[in-house]
């Protein structure tokens, strides 16, 4: 790895997920893996062949100016530049605006599927669902406050939304072709 990272300002259960999850799949053939919270602007190594690793890949650049951008305020994800083989970190070491919104929306997403791949199975037999979301983070290093927790809550009954929909027309779809070839 380097000494060059990309500076992100995310939401705190966002950027604690992505950190922990990437310090999982770094100890994932040690025998443990540390439980501390990981502080903020630790740089986290991106997982190898993930989509946010691809992002990194295609979208490095190298710095527009001769002086690099300051870290920003208000950043709490520090994401280590891996070398890839045809961008040196030493040269290409810069992402654009564009380009981290990008990351970010990619880091967002990951965090939604794999909410909605825990969660979901346990949403037909519990009608709460705050002790699932509780459990959620502490398996992900998120730390456990209001905020968190709501942000997390409503993401996942927005998910929960979408796939009622979705299956209430699918349902409907096919009641309706039943109905046709009577």
């Amino acid at each position: 790895m380097s000494a060059f990272c990309i500076y992100l300002s995310l939401p705190p259960y966002l950027a604690e997920w992505y950190a922990h999850t990437c310090r999982e799949h770094k100890f994932a053939t040690s025998d443990y893996c540390p439980t501390e919270p990981i502080t903020p602007l630790t740089p986290v190594e991106p997982i190898r062949g993930s989509y946010e690793s691809l992002v990194l890949q295609q979208w490095l650049t190298k710095q527009p100016a001769a002086i690099p951008e300051p870290i920003p305020e208000d950043a709490n994800l520090a994401i280590e530049i891996p070398y890839f083989k045809d961008k040196d970190p030493r040269t290409y070491n810069y992402l654009t605006k564009t380009a981290k919104t990008h990351l970010a929306k990619a880091i967002a997403n990951a965090f939604r599927i794999q909410l909605w791949e825990e969660l979901h199975q346990f949403d037909v037999k519990l009608n709460r669902q705050d002790e699932t979301i509780y459990i959620f983070m502490e398996n992900h290093g998120i730390s456990i406050n209001d905020t968190n927790w709501n942000a997390i809550a409503k993401i996942y009954q927005r998910c929960r939304a979408v796939y009622s929909v979705k299956k209430f027309r699918k349902n409907a779809t096919t009641s309706a072709r039943k109905n046709d070839n009577v």
